[in-house]
């Protein structure tokens, strides 16, 4: 019954009333599935061995290896592929994006003279925001996306940004020519299967007196992996293999940092940033199939998948008015290196 749901959904014949009120029954009875203190036990022992990270080749053809053209299509101007902070009901998605890079350099602490790590830079909208308001840092940008630094690296020289360093890196095996002030992280540890070792890698790198801030998305109690088990795993098959969804907790569990300060933003916040990409996505359907005709043998289902995504995420963000998942801040300094 699942997979004739999603064959007529990927083809455009669910009306989007109907995919919403499937998704929000199908969330919460993964809840009941998903939240109890066992699993989670499991799963945070699981997050101290194996790999930084899984199945990266498959993160680059879900999402970070899509023509770039699809994302300028549906994304704001600054191609900010996370949780966006709207003001107020008249705040544009353009707006939204710059408040929320501004609460992470209040937040993070930033200041001009920084050498600072941005891990897992996507796009780059947060690099290229921190170059043209501090010109005197010097930023490093890591991905394991090609086509993403190519585009930093070409929007960095166009824009006379010399003192961004773009590269493309493997989480599993980093390699920085510098110690850092500040890391920063944006929606990349919901990627990540081994969070210890990562936290010990960052630990390394930082300065005596560095700080590392972390922007995930994450439930209030539930901490699960995204594994494909059959049909019902969509999400993981088509967007999210190798993922996780921590809990506002999880770096509670582990020794390496101390949370100096943690920040809860409401769900709704990432409602509104996934409807807004969805408004754009459908008023640019004609562009973006012209698009994926290039890259893809079956461009309308791929239109209808990333329909479903933007559906789906804004669903169970706004369950229990945004206070079910969420997104968390959080200042974290070395356990040795706190005050």
């Amino acid at each position: 019954m699942i997979s004739i749901g999603i064959y007529l959904t990927e083809r455009g014949y669910v009306p989007e009333f109907v995919l919403r009120w499937f998704i929000r029954k199908f969330s919460l009875s993964r809840l009941v599935e998903a939240d109890s203190e066992k699993r989670k036990e499991l799963v945070i022992k699981a997050l101290k061995t194996g790999p930084i990270a899984e199945n990266t080749l498959d993160a680059n053809d879900q999402h970070y290896e899509v023509p770039a053209n699809y994302f300028k299509s549906v994304l704001g101007p600054s191609l900010k592929y996370s949780c966006c902070w709207f003001d107020n009901n008249e705040s544009t998605l353009e707006e939204a994006e710059i408040k929320m890079m501004e609460l992470y350099i209040k937040r993070a602490k930033i200041e001009d003279g920084q050498t600072i790590l941005d891990l897992g830079c996507g796009w780059g909208s947060l690099t290229l925001f921190l170059a043209e308001r501090f010109p005197n840092s010097v930023i490093y940008s890591v991905s394991n996306s090609n086509d993403q630094i190519k585009f930093i690296q070409e929007k960095s020289k166009n824009l006379g940004f010399s003192h961004v360093h773009a590269s493309v890196q493997d989480v599993n095996s980093l390699d920085l020519p510098t110690m850092f002030d500040r890391v920063i992280s944006i929606e990349m540890f919901e990627h990540i299967r081994n969070y210890k070792l990562l936290l010990k890698k960052i630990k390394n790198i930082l300065k005596p007196d560095g700080s590392l801030f972390v922007h995930i998305f994450c439930h209030k109690t539930a901490t699960y992996l995204y594994e494909e088990k059959g049909e019902k795993d969509w999400m993981t098959r088509n967007f999210f293999r190798g993922g996780i969804m921590p809990s506002e907790d999880i770096f509670s569990y582990f020794e390496e940092f101390i949370i100096k300060k943690t920040w809860m933003i409401n769900g709704t916040q990432y409602t509104r940033t996934l409807n807004e990409w969805l408004r754009i996505h459908d008023e640019s359907k004609v562009n973006i199939l012209k698009t994926f005709k290039k890259h893809y043998d079956r461009p309308l289902i791929h239109f209808h998948r990333w329909r479903l995504f933007y559906i789906a995420c804004s669903e169970f963000f706004s369950i229990n008015n945004g206070k079910e998942w969420y997104v968390s801040h959080y200042l974290l300094s070395p356990k040795n290196n706190v005050d």
